[in-house]
């Protein structure tokens, strides 16, 4: 772990849903403790040929995504990294190296390693930057998939900092994401991300350039759900809300489909555009997460990832700034109990981290997926078997261990 140095697409289907099954609840999940999923997939990882922290990293990290709420980022992505192992994607045992530095800005090589532990690592350096000249920018190669982009951008917003985080990637086949009109693949959900310090806790803004987030499909699947309408074409781009049809060669739209599909594009693309800062003069360049397409040449893609920090004090000072903030987050707070759809970003993981701190309800699926692993590398496990009930939700069982909050001082 580290501490800071100062420290346009079709119109929606009018079609019924598809019988996918009933909707699930967590009433109907199985409810696990936070420090026992945290341990499993610590052990997992190293099991894997992670070194202890790395594997604590990626640990911290998706538990606190299924703390945060977003499930879709949480622990059911193990399973994914254990077939990009496997494939030779991702090599567990690398650790990030500082390729350049230059004045307020790093590259560094995440060396096709978990890209969890070198977003991390890219925080420390960047928030080091910020605060020797105002700003930082760090770019990331060959880094494999770093989860929640919220979560780096808060650690950087607790350390009084505005974070910026994007993520893409582009080229012919690559990704989850149709363009516009378009009937093949060609961008990834290309996130962005901004953090900026709070009062109560940071405002996060953390959004997908797709309609959906992919893990947000990978999640429906596991629970059963249908999609919602608009968000996805299946294989002959023919409107669809089933999982199936999009892991089945399908795509996703831009945000903003149907009428501003333009826009969602343009951003996605600049994401992919701003990571592939990192692939300059790169032999052997990655896609940042994305697997390559099999017929891949290599043309025209561009990928990798770019972290923005901003130190408030150099443009005034931290503490004005933070009460401007807290005055326009009390606006859209008194808006939304007045029944505006509207919330402060940020408020919905925090109050998600309180509910679930001694219980994180998972679908039947991905605890049977989570065992599955667990005996693939010999990890003794005491996830209930889904015939279970599952964990008490009242019991006092220990929240996982949380990210430590960076400190501004040495």
């Amino acid at each position: 772990m580290w501490t800071d140095p100062r420290a346009a697409g079709p119109a929606p289907s009018t079609a019924p849903p598809p019988p996918l099954g009933p909707l699930s609840s967590d009433a109907d999940a199985i409810r696990v403790p936070p420090a026992e999923l945290t341990l499993f997939v610590d052990s997992v990882c190293r099991r894997m040929g992670a070194g202890g922290q790395v594997a604590g990293e990626v640990a911290e990290h998706l538990v606190g995504a299924n703390l945060a709420g977003h499930d879709s980022h949480g622990v059911l992505r193990l399973p994914q990294y254990v077939a990009e192992a496997e494939r030779g994607d991702l090599m567990p045992g690398a650790r990030p190296h500082v390729l350049r530095r230059r004045r307020a800005s790093v590259l560094l090589d995440a060396r096709r390693g978990f890209g969890h532990y070198s977003a991390r690592m890219a925080c420390e350096l960047v928030a080091s930057l910020a605060i020797e000249h105002g700003v930082g920018v760090v770019a990331i190669r060959h880094c494999g998939h770093i989860g929640r982009l919220g979560h780096y951008c808060e650690l950087l917003a607790n350390a009084g900092l505005v974070g910026m985080l994007t993520v893409g990637a582009a080229g012919p086949g690559v990704g989850v994401m149709a363009p516009p009109g378009g009937s093949g693949r060609f961008l990834a959900a290309n996130p962005w991300a901004l953090g900026v310090p709070g009062t109560d806790h940071p405002v996060v803004v953390d959004v997908s350039m797709a309609l959906l987030a992919e893990g947000k499909i990978t999640a429906a699947a596991a629970r059963g759900e249908a999609l919602p309408e608009g968000c996805v074409v299946d294989a002959g781009r023919r409107p669809s809300r089933d999982p199936a049809d999009y892991l089945a060669g399908g795509a996703l739209l831009p945000l903003g489909s149907p009428v501003a599909a333009h826009k969602g594009f343009g951003l996605a693309l600049g994401a992919a555009l701003l990571g592939g800062l990192a692939a300059i003069g790169d032999g052997t360049p990655t896609l940042a997460g994305s697997q390559r397409p099999p017929d891949s040449t290599g043309r025209g893609e561009i990928a990798g990832v770019c972290l923005i920090a901003i130190d408030p004090e150099a443009f005034g000072g931290l503490e004005p700034y933070r009460a401007m903030i807290a005055d326009t987050a009390a606006l859209i707070a008194d808006a939304e109990a007045g029944g505006a759809h509207a919330t402060v970003p940020g408020a919905p993981e925090h109050r998600s981290r309180q509910a679930r701190a001694t219980g994180i309800p998972l679908p039947r699926s991905t605890v049977a997926d989570l065992i599955a692993v667990g005996a693939r590398f010999d990890v003794p496990t005491r996830l209930p078997r889904t015939g279970d009930a599952g964990v008490d939700p009242g019991a006092a069982d220990p929240a996982a261990p949380r990210p430590k909050r960076p400190s501004r001082r040495p």
